[in-house]
């Protein structure tokens, strides 16, 4: 008989021992945790600008490469120099991001609050007064780590997934953080039933699942059109909405200045359509999140079908200039259940 896959914390088998690699990376993180969480609130608002420079000047010509080609796609070609200032600003808001994500154990949530301008809350606000649950989309955008602390305060009730990564104990302390700021964790492990465990998060205990959904992890993902260019993304937003008919809401808590900005969008209804259109729904409202402030959108891999399967039939047409929708969703395959 095959035994299932964890679908929580508590299922997870013990990790295997750890090797002076994965020792050494713990050790670094751990290092860059503490002296993050130590810094003076005035040191702490200027260091990502410093480390941002300095991490763009060391990257590899390569990660540079593609963070540039990924901002084009978001700003369109534009004159080179702009592009990579914008490259520049990227790497200092990922730093930003990095540390404020160390410095959340230490935060004043209400101070958190006080420096935060909000748009939109109250459509996340109406679904968490229904009593229902619902599903909540966003990137790997702004502060996310600092918008779930946020969203904890207002009584958003979220269940997030972290995927299960080594060595572990700085996914357990990752997954600490995060349940310390009152966020319910499903790991992320292959064979899980992992859309199942949300389901039953947001059917039986009304919480909020909240989704990063501008990254296909899998490559089985359906592919749509996203900044104008064919883009898996994962369908998790689009299954749950039609098994359970919730609405769903993207947003987005982005860094302004030196405080913060939370941003949610109207919801949408998805649950009527296939997982090809409402993934593509998706798509649409993060793109005007990641619009707001491009340098902002921390993915510095290769994300869209022409960096990812260059050979793909897909690529081709989108190349030609040819009808490539119609193509990507004559795929039909078993598209594998991602989030």
């Amino acid at each position: 008989m095959t035994s299932m896959a964890p679908s929580s914390l508590i299922e997870l088998p013990p990790p295997p021992p750890l090797n002076w690699r994965n020792r050494l990376a713990y050790w670094r993180y751990l290092a860059m945790w503490e002296t993050a969480a130590l810094l003076p609130d005035r040191a702490a608002r200027t260091i990502p600008h410093i480390v941002g420079r300095a991490w763009h000047r060391w990257a590899s010509e390569r990660q540079r490469n593609q963070v540039r080609a990924n901002m084009r796609r978001l700003v369109g070609t534009g004159n080179p120099a702009a592009i990579d200032a914008l490259v520049r600003d990227a790497y200092a808001a990922y730093a930003r991001y990095w540390l404020d994500s160390f410095r959340l154990h230490r935060l004043d949530a209400d101070r958190v609050l006080a420096e935060s301008h909000t748009e939109g809350l109250e459509h996340v606000d109406a679904i968490r007064d229904t009593g229902d649950g619902g599903i909540f989309v966003t990137g790997h955008l702004g502060s996310w780590d600092i918008g779930a602390l946020y969203g904890t305060r207002r009584g958003w009730r979220m269940v997030a997934v972290a995927e299960v990564v080594e060595p572990r104990p700085l996914f357990d302390r990752f997954v600490r953080l995060r349940e310390d700021a009152g966020i319910a964790i499903v790991p992320l492990v292959r064979g899980g039933d992992l859309i199942g465990r949300l389901g039953r998060e947001i059917r039986d205990q009304a919480r909020l699942a909240t989704l990063l959904a501008d990254r296909d992890l899998t490559r089985r993902g359906p592919i749509v059109e996203f900044f104008g260019e064919p883009c898996r993304l994962p369908a998790g937003a689009s299954i749950l909405a039609r098994r359970l008919g919730r609405p769903v809401v993207a947003g987005a808590f982005l860094t302004d200045g030196l405080g913060f900005r939370c941003v949610a969008r109207e919801p949408i209804d998805i649950s009527g359509l296939d997982l090809v259109d409402g993934t593509q729904a998706v798509a649409r409202e993060l793109e005007h999140l990641i619009t707001i402030d491009p340098a902002q959108w921390h993915v510095f891999v290769p994300n869209w079908l022409a960096d990812r399967e260059p050979e793909h039939p897909v690529v081709a047409a989108w190349r030609e200039g040819r009808d490539w929708q119609s193509l990507a969703r004559s795929e039909r395959r078993s598209y594998r259940v991602t989030i």
